[in-house]
């Protein structure tokens, strides 16, 4: 490796733990890394074998211990506290703002008193020690006046919950409550009487657009071991890519290949006021932590699940972890932890050793009977392998997501590159890991805490190589989580993608990337799904996208990105025959496919389309009249899929696009410039089903 690709790799993979501008961890690590100098990094620290000793390294070391401990020794809690006051003079705002008949701008002051309220008696000198409820109040009556009738009785409830109420407000509340529910009764029989849904879209359409989209069904059906995925698809292992999805049936375009849960996901901070802490749906009518005023959930469901999980052990850091300048993968490494507690990451830890063991025994069987087994036999070990470590995934009937996450060691089978790692590339990590130990010590993760004790206990040595290990397979297998914005004037124009966090999809992970993917994907809530912009046979690779697509990004900059990122050499197509980027593919001659059966030859047309030209595969000669014409008719197909999205009207500008697209696929081969387009297009269209947001 060059010496400008090594710096870029460690550049890019130092971004994956920690930010470059912000925030004291850069600092610390550099000035660790300095003062420990590299003799003792490669010559100690590199010699060690496992994540434990790492981890144990930092804390015992006499070279390291003691920057460590000084510095991680002053961790406190840091977060944004609970202000009555506050919430009192937003909530005078709302009301004024509701007798001016701005009842929008009355509702986001409204939500800000809820969120900055304390629980109901905790400041008994301001509102009685009720100012929640009053805040609750004051909101529900705010959005029976917008028509969010569901949304003002969810308030009321959360309300009424207390039992210590005064008289006079539950009153009010009692009121409010019988309001909300004559108008909620009046609302359904007037839209069942009317039966229009013209006349009714755009007020259901605002009620239930905060709400979380449904994800499609997986096509063929759920697949018997791997989670998350169809039975069209199969996982495979070869030495040169290791475990990778291939077609295990004829894949259609528009085929819905995956719909999964995140094992974890983190929001990014910067959206921690409009989309919900848990399930990243935008909110409408937030409900905040009982302790601090940083995060938000969009109903009493994600509250309760965060708050039992990992939001009580974060909540009281959570600014001191934002300040830090860790990154949001580094975040998710440390969610990964919180939301099983320690019981889970004990149980966890023996489940990680093992597949690390199976993996290793696996590498030394493979190196050895590889030569000497036949197809079908290494067919049948691919199986028996597959089968053996999907069997832990479904050992629970419990199909709520926790019990999901508490049992869920898939993870720790994807590829982390440890072997490529270097020395000072393992100490960042273990710094970090060490730093999120720390941590969770200040906020009594664990069951005894020694406030004195230096050397972290055994249970502490656990967890932090838990955490070193996430560390590691987050930087090569986690996705980011988007949501499309809506051009203000067009549903598909002017639209662009807007990250909001990132998560580990265990079975997604196992999508190979493509520099001319197979699959496009979008999410509903936080659930990612796959879906087949073009057919795929039987033992096809089904590869999705990691960020460099050939249309728009040149083969060296793929290359660079790939292997700085993702530290691989990209083989594709695209990137094999160094297909032209989109602006150049305008001169591209589209290549026909051999119309003898079963013939794979590509064929280049000629300038006399009655001329026929010699096939290299099949020697015959082939006359391209036909495919040429159906190739036109596929490019007037696309062009009335694109007048059916100028139009929105997503539906018929899918169907449309997936006809003129199997066809195109049926007679010629890509690069195609009309067909990516019109590819980009059907993406477009089903990710309009996912998460979407239109400023208002």
């Amino acid at each position: 490796m060059e010496e400008s690709d090594a710096f870029y790799r460690a550049l890019c993979s130092s971004e994956t733990i920690r930010s470059e501008t912000k925030g004291f961890f850069r600092e610390f690590s550099d000035m660790v890394i300095n003062n420990v100098g590299d003799v003792w990094i490669i010559r100690s620290f590199g010699r060690l074998t496992n994540d434990s000793e790492r981890v144990r390294c930092v804390f015992t070391d006499i070279k390291i211990k003691d920057m460590v401990q000084e510095t991680f020794g002053r961790i406190k809690h840091l977060y944004r506290d609970k202000d009555a006051l506050l919430s009192k003079t937003k909530r005078n705002e709302g009301l004024n703002l509701m007798s001016l008949g701005e009842n929008e701008k009355a509702l986001l002051c409204f939500s800000q008193a809820v969120l900055r309220a304390p629980v109901n008696g905790k400041v008994t000198s301001i509102d009685q020690g009720f100012s929640l409820s009053l805040a609750l109040l004051g909101r529900a009556d705010a959005l029976m006046a917008l028509g969010d009738y569901e949304f003002a009785l969810e308030d009321l409830k959360v309300a009424m919950g207390d039992e210590n109420l005064s008289i006079k407000i539950r009153e009010q509340l009692d009121v409010k409550l019988r309001e909300c529910h004559v108008l909620l009764d009046d609302s359904k029989k007037a839209i069942m009487m009317k039966n229009i849904l013209n006349d009714c879209e755009t007020k259901l359409l605002r009620k239930n657009y905060y709400r979380e989209p449904v994800s499609p069904e997986l096509t063929g059906g759920p697949h018997l071991f791997l989670n998350g995925l169809s039975k069209l698809v199969e996982i495979r292992e070869t030495p040169t890519v290791g475990k990778h999805a291939v077609a295990a049936d004829n894949i259609k375009i528009g085929d819905t290949v995956a719909s999964e849960i995140p094992l974890a996901s983190c929001l990014l901070p910067e959206y921690y006021g409009t989309h919900c802490h848990h399930c990243f749906v935008r909110l409408r009518a937030p409900l905040g932590c009982p302790v601090c005023s940083c995060v938000a959930f969009c109903q009493q469901k994600c509250r309760i699940e965060a708050l039992e999980t990992y939001h009580k052990y974060e909540c009281k850091i959570l600014a001191l972890l934002i300040g830090s300048g860790m990154s949001i993968l580094s975040m998710l490494a440390l969610r990964m932890v919180t939301q099983i507690g320690l019981d889970g990451c004990l149980n966890l830890k023996g489940e990680i050793d093992n597949i690390i063991e199976n993996d290793n025994n696996s590498s030394n069987e493979n190196s050895q009977l590889k030569m000497n087994l036949s197809k079908s036999a290494k067919r049948r070990l691919r199986k028996k392998k597959l089968n053996a470590n999907s069997h832990e995934c479904n050992k629970s009937n419990d199909n709520t997501a926790l019990s999901i996450l508490k049992v869920d060691s898939r993870a720790y089978a994807l590829v982390d590159h440890n072997s490529k790692r270097t020395a000072v590339d393992f100490l960042e990590r273990t710094l970090m890991a060490a730093f999120l130990l720390k941590c969770l010590k200040k906020v009594d993760f664990f069951r005894e805490t020694l406030k004195l004790q230096e050397s972290p206990s055994e249970e502490e040595i656990i967890v932090g190589s838990i955490l070193l290990k996430n560390l590691q397979l987050l930087q090569f297998n986690a996705h980011e989580i988007s949501e499309t914005r809506l051009g203000n004037e067009h549903r598909f124009r002017g639209s662009k993608t807007i990250y909001l966090g990132v998560a580990i999809y265990p079975s997604a992970a196992r999508f190979n990337h493509d520099c001319y993917p197979a699959v496009t994907r979008y999410f509903t809530g936080r659930t990612i799904v796959l879906r087949a912009i073009r057919p795929l046979k039987p033992g096809e690779v089904i590869a999705e996208n990691y960020g460099p697509i050939f249309t728009k990004r040149s083969l060296k900059e793929r290359c660079r990105s790939l292997t700085g990122r993702y530290w691989f050499r990209c083989s594709c197509r695209a990137c094999t025959e160094n297909w032209p980027c989109f602006d150049n593919l305008i001169e591209y001659t589209t290549r026909l496919r051999c119309t003898t059966e079963n013939c794979t030859g590509l064929l280049l047309q000629p300038r006399q389309l009655s001329r026929p030209v010699k096939c290299s595969q099949c020697q015959r000669k082939i006359n391209l009249e036909d495919r040429v014409g159906v190739l036109r008719d596929c490019e007037e197909g696309y062009t009335r899929g694109f007048d059916f999205m100028e139009d929105e009207r997503p539906a018929e500008a899918m169907n449309e696009l997936i006809r003129a697209l199997e066809k195109f696929h049926m007679i010629a081969s890509a690069p195609h410039r009309e067909t990516h387009l019109a590819e980009i297009a059907f993406a477009s269209c089903m990710a309009n089903s996912g998460n979407t947001w239109q400023p208002r």
